[in-house]
């Protein structure tokens, strides 16, 4: 009986230890909890361990609410750059540690060649861009709403309208609003967002081109919620993300999508894998944040506590993941970086 006694105990113990190590790997290191202007980060880009940038909101700055800020030190402290934006911005893109671009309301783009001077470039449009994606420091997607995608080859010193643009009437007109883009180079990317017939239908859409956004075909999603999110690791496996905690999954390149179990009914809003196993996603919504996280490819998804019960009430906007290292970041200008 003592014998019994020892091994279960032993086992309970070992039981214990493995919870405790794999709860400790879950955890998060919380750099920022509060933005000093209290500014809601949207968007992050790392282009190292240390350097890395932020756009958002900076809702005391009432003529000037765009926020672009920048960290040195892995995200621990940021500073505003010297640039003033008359609207919010939504989403940053880095190609390299010189080569960014962020996007926002009112078809605004800022755009930096040094990664220090920031300048606003010409978007032609007037109506809020969500997503951008540069293939190289040439060659770049900007989408929005009203079926807005933008096309750039010159580092967004010129776009091109490829469709939509127009600011369409609010009530009852029939609109597709992009939300997210990602290519894989010059000629291969895709779209993700929502497809409105007023008091009709609403349906998920992806949009996938394979000639640089001159065609774009629909790809079926069996799916109606908004999504906020695309991200591929390759040409075959993307996962997209939405509302009511919505991850769609394709291993084909989007010939087929399939909806992976999250977890959370809250919506998701960013999505991104460190390789075809172990990824992230976050969102929330008013007063509540979320984070999921798989090892298996979205198989299983499991939600993870940021460990802060004022964190936890911050909405989640952006995940970023960079050689395997985790950055998350939302609102009141809350960071964090995974263990």
């Amino acid at each position: 009986l003592e014998s019994r006694l020892f091994w279960r105990i032993t086992l309970l113990a070992i039981v214990g230890i493995l919870a405790t190590s794999f709860t400790v790997a879950a955890n998060w290191d919380i750099l920022q909890k509060q933005d000093p202007e209290i500014r809601d980060y949207m968007s992050i880009s790392f282009t190292s361990a240390k350097n890395g940038w932020a756009v958002g909101v900076s809702p005391l700055e009432l003529d000037y609410p765009g926020f672009v800020g920048y960290t040195t030190d892995g995200g621990a402290t940021w500073n505003k750059a010297e640039i003033d934006v008359d609207a919010q911005l939504a989403r940053v893109y880095f190609l390299d540690e010189n080569h960014g671009w962020a996007i926002g309301e009112n078809g605004k783009i800022v755009a930096t060649t040094n990664g220090k001077d920031w300048e606003i470039q010409t978007s032609k449009v007037d109506n809020p861009l969500k997503g951008i994606y540069f293939a190289n420091k040439d060659v770049g997607f900007a989408v929005g709403a009203n079926d807005t995608i933008l096309s750039t080859k010159t580092g967004g010193r010129t776009w091109k309208v490829l469709q939509g643009g127009i600011i369409g009437a609010v009530g009852d007109d029939e609109a597709t609003m992009y939300n997210a883009v990602q290519f894989l180079d010059e000629s291969t990317g895709w779209v993700a967002g929502v497809h409105l017939v007023p008091q009709v239908s609403q349906n998920s859409v992806i949009q996938k081109t394979m000639d640089g956004g001159q065609t774009w075909n629909a790809q079926e999603t069996g799916a109606e919620d908004v999504l906020e999110d695309i991200f591929f690791l390759d040409d075959k496996h993307g996962w997209a993300v939405g509302e009511n905690g919505l991850i769609l999954h394709t291993s084909n390149g989007g010939d087929k999508w399939t909806i992976q179990m999250s977890g959370t009914e809250e919506t998701l809003r960013s999505i991104q894998f460190a390789d075809k196993f172990m990824g992230w996603a976050v969102g929330g919504d008013l007063g509540v944040g979320v984070i999921v996280h798989t090892n298996d490819g979205g198989k299983n998804w499991e939600v993870q506590d940021p460990g802060d019960d004022m964190v936890q009430r911050f909405r989640m906007n952006s995940v970023f993941i960079l050689d395997k290292q985790v950055w998350l970041a939302g609102g009141n200008g809350v960071v964090l970086l995974g263990k």
